[in-house]
């Protein structure tokens, strides 16, 4: 029996995370539930933080229904107020540590949180949280006395998980999940491993926003696996945990899964992570050069996936699929799910014909926060969202994707719009004309570069431009990592930037980075 098809006949468990995790403790409650680095904790010893989380969240008058902001990146005390939260029946909202405050503040605005909770011991400076909302650092929650009470009953409707992605505007989007969709999506990454209740998945990143907080925090609880992460990304770091907690799956960017083909001869030795029997990987280019490596040299069947925070765990490759499917396509759509490709009339392509692919299925987002209408504006008039990629469907039902229609720069996974840069940029008062463009790079696939004419007698050095964007509450991850002056931005006619022909120069050049 394939993959796909173990993932569609499974009784999965009960959708809300609090009463998914209860089957878990009942059936063994002293099995592991989470390993950080050298400490671990139980199931019963989770639940316990969970019920203090709980009464924390109660003694600040948190009420089913309200949303719960809070920076998340697996640690305990973040699962405890994950699990509280769903306890009570609230909509949780878990943003990286990493966010700069400018975002944070763009989506506590929007949000309409009644509950913050920061990572450290004092908010981040410069936060305003919604008015009236209750702030507190996270691990303050698990001092509270511990309170037990049952999982509160939601409707179909009910909006569990809110995740932040870079998207496609500059501004981080909120997008807005039920648990059945967040089921599915966890059940379906499961299932592409048959991961098993006691054995071990990897985090490679910090395990917020929707995909992050589905394919960690609610697989391994929901489905009694052990998580098991690092402190930090540090690819050494994390193959030791790996090798020594035997890790059965994990899911990353290319350019993770990159650094521990890189990292292995100095952590492992000769030997390979020969208990990971796939690891899902997407976000960005993958060269199939890059996925034999994995499987040569890591041990580890390499299986590509095509999905968005709007549309989790959509298509993907099976082991069952042959080795040159695995290593070229770009997957297929899990149970009840559907892919097809559309011209910019909104009329569908049929096989190996070029066109946007749309994706629909039970993992389709509800909404997007604070923006009734944004889900509408990316929907046919069929049902399938709009992703703003170009691709193809093949006879055999893979996708592949060929390019993009979206003027971004995909940094490791992570999506920079130059726009928004762009336009922080511009009130640097030695700033004439700005444009933002990627050039490539062979571990990231891309990084940004910021073009800039500056005003005349004036001057801009790499340290000063990322200074002044951090303090505008640029997150580090959209900072331009390379800075080029030109005495002239090239115009056309109507004056507008020829961006093309930036981004080509730069392109091709990039031994004139000026750091």
């Amino acid at each position: 029996m394939s993959q796909q098809h173990s993932a569609a006949g499974r009784s999965g468990p009960p959708a809300n995370l609090a009463a998914a995790f209860d089957a878990q403790l009942a059936a063994a409650k002293d099995q592991i539930a989470l390993v950080i680095e050298d400490e671990q904790w139980t199931r019963a010893q989770v639940a316990d933080l969970a019920a203090r989380a709980l009464g924390a969240l109660i003694g600040s008058g948190v009420k089913k229904g309200e949303r719960i902001v809070a920076q998340y990146d697996t640690a305990a005390e973040d699962i405890a107020l994950a699990l509280a939260a769903a306890r009570i029946g609230a909509t949780f909202l878990p943003i990286p540590k990493r966010m700069g405050v400018r975002e944070i503040n763009y989506i506590l605005e929007r949000s309409e949180a009644t509950f913050f909770a920061h990572a450290d011991a004092a908010p981040p400076a410069g936060i305003v949280p919604p008015p009236g909302a209750r702030i507190s650092a996270t691990r303050a929650l698990i001092d509270a006395a511990p309170v037990q009470q049952p999982v509160a009953e939601t409707g179909a409707d009910h909006i569990a998980l809110i995740g932040v992605t870079s998207g496609s505007t500059g501004q981080p989007k909120g997008v807005m999940h039920g648990w059945s969709g967040v089921a599915w999506a966890a059940e379906r990454m499961r299932a592409l491993a048959d991961v098993q209740p006691g054995e071990a998945v990897l985090v490679t990143g910090a395990g917020a926003g929707a995909p992050g907080f589905t394919f960690f925090t609610y697989l391994g609880l929901a489905h009694g696996a052990v998580i098991v992460r690092a402190a930090r990304w540090d690819p050494r770091r994390v193959l030791t945990l790996a090798h020594r907690h035997r890790c059965v799956w994990s899911t990353m960017v290319p350019t993770m899964l990159q650094m521990l083909i890189d990292a292995r001869p100095d952590v492992l030795g000769p030997a390979k992570l020969e208990h990971m029997r796939a690891v899902t990987v997407g976000g960005s280019f993958m060269s199939p050069a890059l996925i034999r490596r994995a499987r040569e040299e890591l041990g580890t069947e390499v299986l590509r996936m095509y999905a968005m925070a709007e549309c989790m765990s959509h298509s993907s490759t099976l082991l069952g699929d042959s080795e040159d499917e695995r290593d070229t396509m770009d997957g297929r759509p899990g149970p009840d799910a559907e892919l097809a490709v559309f011209n910019d009339g909104g009329e569908r392509l049929g096989i190996d014909e070029v066109g946007e692919v749309g994706m629909r299925g039970p993992s389709l987002l509800r909404g997007y926060l604070a923006d009734p209408e944004g889900k509408a504006k990316l929907m046919t008039r069929d049902g399938f969202f709009l992703s703003g990629d170009l691709g193809k469907v093949t006879p055999a039902g893979f996708v592949k994707i060929v390019g993009r229609k979206k003027d971004m720069i995909i940094r490791g996974g992570f999506n920079i719009d130059p726009a928004e840069v762009e336009e922080l940029l511009k009130q640097h008062p030695a700033v004439a004309k700005v444009v933002v463009v990627g050039y490539p790079d062979p571990m990231f696939g891309e990084k940004a570069c910021a073009v800039i004419e500056p005003v005349p007698g004036r001057g801009i050095a790499f340290d000063e431009m990322t200074s002044f964007l951090q303090s505008l509450g640029l997150s580090k991850e959209k900072m331009p990592e390379r800075l080029e002056l030109r005495e002239a931005l090239p115009l056309s006619p109507d004056g507008k930037i020829l961006k093309a022909k930036v981004r080509q120069e730069i392109g091709t050049d990039p031994a004139t980075a000026l750091q």
